[in-house]
């Protein structure tokens, strides 16, 4: 009688989210893969004029001395997109307000548009030499403020960064000097909070040379039509973005929903809030009839992580046998950075493919059996996740005899 070989590839998986604004079945699966350079413009922006509502949502695909690069137009002001952070949001390389300096300054002005400075998602910096940088409002009211630190030998730029407590479509700075020897010269700027961990971070060394910093545009959704937006020849979807449900250990926001609350959202992101026997809750997402246990959610980053049934092979009371999770037709895929085959046994090549295409993703040869007289290993098996990979099947072969090992048993 052989012994089971389960395979564990992680029990912790993460998905990604689809687009905020995406339908159930996109009738324009072109506008779902518009790319300039290697960014990806989200709905309801689009570069194509079938994919973007509004010529606000417009995007230019310009040449550039490193290559093609997304732009929008903010009240004649070409942005450069750096990312699409989500549907509602996109990361831009926003130019940087210079006071009482010698130079010319541009200043971004969002009035009239729909796009805004989210407090949530961004800073407010400065760099000079010792002075109190105040943010204010279009009527005058500070917004808040940050001093730039006087350097020991009295020469060098600092910086400084504080929380703004508003959204902004304007703004003005304020420059006052806090040391008698103050130089008047600074530079002001609203930039991401995303700069501290994304691939865009602040410039090392930032001073008053900088011209751009990265900073999130956010879209208000009243130009989308009242709390409802509409992607073209698609369906409304409706929005309520400030809505919290607790849920255990887990607090889920939009996209997601408690089942059975009186919100119109995909079903993909529908929580189910099941009470344990002790009293407690444990939150569920059903993804093609598979009840999966909700262990985190991050709406910035666009995940949740759940806990992903185990994938067995030669184990005939176990279910999943080869196969993984399937999110094909799905809002969800498999996320490419955050994710590790990992394998249980001893004596098998493990191979791992894709089953839309059959492409082999990774392999590994399990250590034999006869080490340690161990019948199983647990270790990482090193593969590539693909971008929206959706299901994947796994082989194992015997590559060792171990019948000898096992009569010796």
């Amino acid at each position: 009688m052989g012994f089971h070989l389960p395979l564990y590839f992680i029990l912790l998986l993460l998905f990604l989210l689809c687009p905020i604004l995406q339908a159930a079945e996109s009738q324009e699966p072109a506008c779902d893969k518009e790319a300039c350079g290697n960014i990806t413009i989200p709905s309801p922006f689009g570069i194509h004029s079938s994919c973007y509502t509004k010529p606000w949502f417009r995007v230019t695909c310009n040449p550039t001395p490193n290559g093609v690069k997304p732009f929008i137009n903010v009240n004649g002001i070409d942005l450069e997109v750096l990312d699409s952070i989500y549907s509602d949001a996109i990361l831009i390389n926003n130019p940087v307000t210079y006071i009482n300096c010698n130079k010319a300054s541009v200043s971004v002005d969002l009035s009239g548009t729909p796009f805004f400075f989210s407090s949530d998602m961004n800073y407010f910096g400065s760099v000079g030499f010792g002075n109190l940088a105040t943010i204010l409002s279009n009527e005058g009211d500070s917004l808040g403020g940050c001093i730039q630190l006087r350097s020991d030998d009295g020469a060098s730029e600092s910086g400084c960064i504080t929380l703004i407590t508003a959204n902004l479509t304007s703004y003005t700075v304020n420059m006052t000097a806090m040391y008698p020897d103050s130089k008047r010269c600074a530079s002001a700027f609203i930039f991401s909070k995303y700069s501290f961990r994304s691939a865009y971070p602040l410039p090392t060394g930032i001073n008053n040379g900088t011209t751009h910093v990265p900073a999130v545009l956010n879209l208000n959704s009243t130009y989308c039509g009242d709390g409802v937006c509409v992607r073209p020849r698609l369906g409304p979807i409706n929005v309520n973005t400030y809505k919290v449900w607790p849920c255990g250990n887990v607090t889920f926001h939009y996209p997601f929903r408690m089942k059975d609350q009186d919100y119109e959202i995909d079903d993909w992101f529908e929580v189910i809030c099941n009470k344990t026997a002790n009293g407690g809750e444990v939150p569920f997402l059903n993804i093609n009839d598979t009840n999966l246990q909700i262990l985190d959610f991050d709406f910035l980053e666009g995940t949740i992580k759940v806990d992903h049934p185990i994938t067995y092979f030669n184990c005939p009371k176990n279910h999943h046998n080869g196969m993984s999770l399937n999110l094909t037709g799905t809002c969800f895929s498999y996320s490419t950075s955050d994710n590790s085959f990992y394998y249980s046994g001893c004596d098998n090549l493990v191979t791992i493919f894709d089953n839309e295409t059959d492409k082999l993703l990774g392999g590994c040869l399990q250590p034999s059996c006869r080490i340690n007289n161990k019948t199983s290993y647990v270790a990482s098996c090193l593969a590539f996740f693909p971008r929206d990979l959706s299901s994947f099947y796994i082989n194992m072969t015997n590559r060792v005899d171990s019948s000898d090992y096992r009569k010796k048993k």
